[in-house]
């Protein structure tokens, strides 16, 4: 008699009890327990409008936080110079809070609506930076600059004020990498191929680098253990100014310049590869990238978002399911 292993090449894994579902998504296991087939399932997620920001003219923003406590801080806007304007989200909509002390456009962030980081980017007229600032909540305080100043880098997003990478960036188009320790900046491994206006997203010591410009489109993607970047599965949309949210296993790419081609391309990845999603209801770049691979936050972005239109993205849960065998 046939087995299914004979047949598919892979055997399925005998559990005696079922695995977390957020964890085995898209897999299939045999419950000894029950004496049932399993199988992990998520519908497909989708972007919906959120409150507007009081600024409707403004992209590039430092970002970090969650969906429901966001911080969106500085950014381009119309008018010059660059505005010092920070906002923060609560779920439902944006208040202006207090200004950072530097401002600045294409920058990095990392942390929480509490805890944030914010560093590098591009002040008027277009002169990158070295300035570092910490939030707490409240008031923003000038910390210790980077080695090497830049704009259009990317963040480990899920980086906190004591631990950061700020990847990449430009001009020149580099391929240096920073870590900061809560009280400096330190030269770290470089990645394999340099680029600006990529995706970041994970910790300092999990993280990944993703798609953007050097200067024409890259769609690679590099994966950090804290120690060395290794190249991993390719993007489907190769792009710049996007935006990622999540972790080195569990991410969210969108967003994107050009708009008319990739600015409302949605893709995840599950550790492996990228699979595209729902597009966004409007195409953006240099978006606010706020949250999670599930729960994630585009505040405004260029071209001029109208009335500073918000986007939020809700991933379906993932279920457990009973495979019928007939």
């Amino acid at each position: 008699m046939a087995t299914y292993k004979g047949i598919q090449g892979y055997s399925v894994q005998n559990l005696s009890e079922d695995p977390t579902a957020a964890n085995a998504k898209g897999q299939l296991w045999y419950n000894s327990g029950t004496g049932k087939f399993k199988i992990a399932v998520g519908a497909a997620g989708a972007w919906a409008a959120g409150g507007n920001m009081n600024r409707n003219d403004v992209y590039g923003s430092g970002s970090f936080g969650t969906q429901t406590a966001g911080v969106a801080a500085s950014g381009y806007p119309t008018a010059v110079p660059v505005a010092l304007l920070c906002e923060e989200y609560n779920g439902s909509a944006w208040t202006e809070v207090n200004d950072v002390n530097t401002g600045r456009y294409q920058s990095g962030g990392a942390g929480t609506a509490t805890a944030g980081i914010i560093f590098a980017g591009a002040a008027n007229p277009g002169t990158s930076l070295k300035a570092t600032e910490t939030y707490d909540g409240t008031s923003w305080t000038a910390v210790n600059d980077l080695n090497v100043a830049r704009h259009q880098n990317a963040a480990a997003t899920q980086g906190t004020t004591t631990a950061s990478l700020c990847i990449g960036g430009t001009p020149p188009v580099m391929t240096t990498m920073e870590s900061w320790d809560g009280t400096s900046w330190a030269e770290d491994t470089a990645v394999n191929v340099a680029r600006y206006g990529a995706g970041g997203a994970g910790t300092s010591t999990a993280a990944l680098f993703v798609t953007g410009k050097s200067p024409s489109i890259v769609t690679s993607t590099e994966s950090w253990n804290g120690t060395a970047w290794t190249e991993v599965s390719d993007v489907n949309n190769g792009r710049g100014q996007v935006g990622e949210c999540g972790s080195s296993t569990s991410s969210l790419l969108f967003s994107g310049n050009p708009v008319p081609v990739v600015g409302d391309k949605t893709e995840t990845w599950d550790g492996t590869s990228w699979t595209e999603v729902a597009d966004m209801g409007t195409a953006v770049y240099g978006t606010t990238d706020i949250g999670t691979s599930t729960l994630a936050l585009a505040g405004a972005g260029g071209p001029a978002a109208p009335s500073g239109e918000t986007q939020e993205w809700n991933a379906a849960p993932v279920t457990v399911k009973t495979v019928t065998v007939s």
